[in-house]
């Protein structure tokens, strides 16, 4: 992934964090309601899953091309690879991020009040930034250069160069999003001192002033 995307994904993320304190901070005075919360929650659950989901797809995708020979099966197993990526983990991450995010901003536990929250939404982006650039980063241009070169896959060295990389970036984010759903369950580490000062200038709290 090249430095312009691996930008234009940051800068989407902080936008979309921006917008959703914002808002969120604008209409804080009407918390949700336990349906709506039990609802944010669900879908919140429900984006972690599609993106474990598409996760687990693509390690076992790329495991079973150790056992495929044929340029076509090769090119089969990595084409759905892609297709993991683009409608289950992007989908699925971003899904979690927003929803999680809202559900700080409009409840009691606020964006920055409690460490397990933080440690949650710069876990997320951690996983969407290292997912794009070392998962996207293979399948998206490694791979389809190296599946349509004339050398059969199997004879480059740079296929297994590549399949390395997958690997590694496959299970950091497996890694991550498993550490993220333990800190959510558990709510480590308690609620945050503010210092004096805080929610003025010097204060990141200023984002949690319900």
């Amino acid at each position: 992934m090249n430095a312009a995307v691996f930008i234009w994904i940051s800068l989407t993320m902080f936008g979309l964090v921006s917008i959703l304190v914002l808002v969120g901070n604008a209409i804080s005075r009407k918390k949700l309601s336990n349906k709506q919360k039990n609802c944010w929650l669900i879908a919140h659950i429900f984006f972690i899953i599609i993106a474990f989901s598409g996760l687990i797809g693509q390690l076992l995708l790329a495991n079973a091309t150790a056992f495929l020979t044929d340029r076509e099966h090769l090119f089969a197993a990595h084409l759905f690879i892609v297709y993991f990526d683009d409608y289950l983990i992007i989908p699925g991450a971003f899904g979690s991020f927003i929803t999680g995010i809202w559900l700080a901003v409009r409840t009691h536990w606020g964006f920055t009040k409690h460490y397990w929250i933080i440690a949650k939404w710069i876990g997320n982006i951690a996983a969407i930034l290292l997912g794009s650039a070392i998962i996207g980063g293979r399948i998206h241009h490694a791979f389809p250069e190296i599946l349509s070169n004339s050398i059969h896959p199997l004879q480059n060295p740079a296929y297994f160069y590549s399949l390395k990389i997958l690997f590694i970036g496959i299970i950091i984010s497996l890694a991550i999003f498993v550490f993220l759903v333990v800190i959510s369950i558990l709510k480590p580490w308690g609620k945050r001192k503010p210092a004096q000062g805080d929610g003025s200038v010097n204060g990141c709290l200023l984002f949690d002033q319900m």
